[in-house]
């Protein structure tokens, strides 16, 4: 205890018994009130109820020796004059009740054993929410009933409160009181002795301390002291002040040097004349892959490692003498991690301290950067797509060269113009609505249509329209790429002459053979079945000889529409030459879906063609089949001559017949 009070301050010694000596001594003196006040209030609550129960006992005589419960009750009710009044039981002397009375607004709790006996005993006891009483019923001196009694605590709790409520505000209005004396002692008295001694501890540690000013001087001695103290505070502040302010001028100048040099997102590397780095900053890491820490004392040409170090040595060299220097001189190099960089470097003397600052950029990534943005701007000058691209108001801001030559237009005639007034409106209008959709929805459209161009001709489009967002601004822009179909659609035409058979437009025998190779590569990785059919009509000389070429030849284009009727989509009919068709079935799940396509083929060969003049023909055919399977090594050639082989076995079997090379199995 000793320590603890001198570890405080003059004024805490002070304040600290006088507020613990008021604080006791109010609270002793509530103490002893509060319970003074509480016994009266129960004396008169129980005086009060007491009367209130002899008074009502007095007339409950006549009903009790009646036995008249009715009125009996009746008489209870005078209980309601007591609003705290919670329950009111009269019992006979054998605990038998007679009537009660019973208040619904006050919630009635039931005593205890306890309370039970004491009330027995003492004829009352206060519980902790009822006053319980037992008053009895006299006649000629004696007990004839009792009445128990419950009153509610409801008012005397509240008067608790309310005296607790009151203390509190005595107490905080006595603290402010004795805050406010002790505060003016302090003041008078303390204050400017412990204003003195702070001051001269700020002075002892060097510290800035502000002047003393104490309201009242207790004396003339003090008054002086402080004045005096403060005169030489304030010759020693004006000293400091002028001291501080060139620190805090240097010390900005240099915060902001620091700043710049550290924001810089350049390399930067101050370099003596050994060539070795004195200063670099904290940008060298990610440039050069070095902390500035571990660069410092380091060459530089060993920092930079440079493809041809000795000639950078040599340029080093020159720089540091001053014979020259850098000017976004351009260097490759790797750094510690093996992965080549460009480096733009530019140099300058710093001739004060005779060295070298070198400002070094990465300069890898632009270079890539400006690489692919001249790939893709040749990209766009050389497709031989038309571009155009259109900004978010629907104004064309690029075209392409393939746009001049497709539709003859020039840049200058276009660009900023509306694209609108390069359509023919009419006809865009019956695409605009699924283009819009199409765009909200995906993003995307691509279709075809008839442009209008320049000299007003119209040419066909394969038109491709993308939404695209600009990374630099908010603006959705638009890209169409149009492909001129006119050469597209003769290169298909081209392409369809050279695989389909121009009479049955039936698949020729290049395509036959480009799809069996095709299927062969697939069955490498696959283990499903594909069958060949080899069908050859017959007797099919007979139609060329009695009726002519051209009758011939329509019943071929007859026969070839049956067969593309009879097989599936995903199957392939053929003409080989003549009266010979391949039909290639695949997949095979069973053999029995083969017997009833071949059957199914034969059937539609055989029903009559209706020539010229009323002439029909009757038309049979021979079919061989062979099964590819996934576990043999075939070619093409190999695949036909056995399906060719099994239809001549047909052939010679009477015509009209099914013959199978293999037989089908589940691999």
């Amino acid at each position: 205890m000793n320590k603890f009070f001198k570890r405080l301050s003059l004024s805490q010694r002070l304040s600290i018994p006088v507020m613990s000596f008021i604080i006791l001594v109010f609270i002793g003196f509530q103490f002893i009130t509060y319970q003074r006040f509480l016994k009266i209030e129960r004396e008169n609550l129980l005086s009060h109820t007491q009367v209130l129960a002899n008074g009502v006992g007095m007339n409950l005589t006549a009903a009790v020796l009646f036995n008249d419960h009715i009125d009996g009750t009746e008489l209870l009710s005078a209980f309601k004059a007591d609003p705290l009044i919670a329950r009111v039981r009269l019992e006979h002397l054998d605990h038998s009740l007679f009537a009660q009375y019973i208040n619904a607004d006050i919630e009635f709790i039931s005593p205890t054993s306890k309370q039970q006996h004491d009330v027995s005993v003492q004829s009352y006891h206060f519980g902790r929410e009822m006053l319980y009483l037992m008053v009895p019923i006299m006649m000629d001196g004696e007990p004839i009933a009792h009445m128990h009694i419950a009153v509610s605590l409801k008012t005397l709790q509240q008067m608790r409160i309310t005296h607790f409520k009151i203390s509190i505000l005595l107490l905080i209005t006595l603290c402010a009181i004795t805050a406010y004396i002790i505060n003016r002692v302090q003041s008078w008295v303390t204050q400017p002795i412990t204003q003195l001694n702070n001051a001269v501890n700020r002075i002892i540690k060097d510290e800035n301390p502000s002047p003393i000013r104490s309201q009242i001087q207790t004396s003339h001695e003090v008054g002086e002291l402080v004045n005096g103290f403060n005169s030489m505070q304030k010759k020693l502040n004006e000293r400091d002040a002028k001291i501080q302010a060139t620190l805090n001028q240097l010390g900005e100048e240099k915060a902001f040097a620091d700043d710049v040099i550290e924001t810089v997102q350049h390399a930067l590397v101050v370099v003596n004349q050994q060539g070795k780095i004195t200063l670099a900053n904290d940008a060298c890491l990610y440039v050069l892959g070095l902390p500035a820490a571990t660069a410092q004392g380091l060459s530089l040409s060993d920092v930079l490692h440079t493809e041809q170090p000795d000639t950078f040595r040599q340029q080093l060299d020159q720089v540091l003498n001053g014979q020259k220097q850098f000017d976004h001189a351009l260097m490759k190099s790797a750094i510690s991690t093996g992965q080549s960089r460009t480096y733009e470097i530019i140099s300058r003397p710093l001739e004060h301290r005779r060295q070298t600052l070198f400002a070094i950029e990465d300069v890898t990534k632009k270079q890539h950067a400006e690489r692919q943005q001249q790939m893709a701007a040749k990209v766009f000058d050389c497709s031989q797509d038309a571009i155009m691209l259109l900004s978010g108001s629907g104004k064309i801001t690029m075209v392409n060269p393939a746009f001049s030559k497709y539709l003859g237009y020039n840049a200058d005639d276009v660009i900023g113009k509306h694209f609108h007034q390069l359509l023919d409106l009419t006809k865009y209008s019956k695409l605009q609505r699924s283009i819009q959709q199409a765009l909200k929805k995906t993003n995307h459209w691509q279709g075809e249509m008839n442009q209008l161009c320049k000299d007003g001709t119209y040419i066909p489009l394969f038109v491709r329209i993308n939404r695209i967002q600009d990374s630099h601004r908010s603006e959705v822009q638009t890209v169409v790429i149009a492909s001129e179909l006119r050469s597209m659609k003769k290169m298909r035409r081209l392409e369809h002459l050279a695989t389909h058979d121009p009479l049955t437009n039936l698949a020729n025998r290049s395509k036959l053979r480009q799809e069996l190779r095709q299927l062969l590569t697939k069955r490498q990785t696959a283990s499903a079945v594909f069958a060949v059919l080899f069908i050859d009509l017959d007797d099919f000389k007979t139609v060329n000889d009695s009726y002519g070429h051209s009758s011939g030849d329509k019943v071929l284009q007859i026969i070839a529409e049956r067969l593309i009727r009879t097989v599936r989509k995903s199957d392939m009919v053929a003409r080989l030459a003549g009266d010979e068709f391949v039909t290639i079935i695949n997949p095979v799940s069973n053999q029995d879906d083969i017997t009833f396509t071949c059957e199914r083929i034969l059937a539609r060969i055989m029903e009559p063609i209706s020539l010229r003049k009323k002439i029909q023909l009757n038309i049979g055919a021979s079919i061989g089949c062979y099964y590819v399977f996934a576990n043999e090594s075939l070619d093409v050639d190999d695949i036909l001559r056995r399906a060719d082989k099994a239809m001549y076995s047909a052939k010679l079997s009477g015509k009209g017949q099914i013959i199978e090379f293999n037989q089908f199995r589940h691999d």
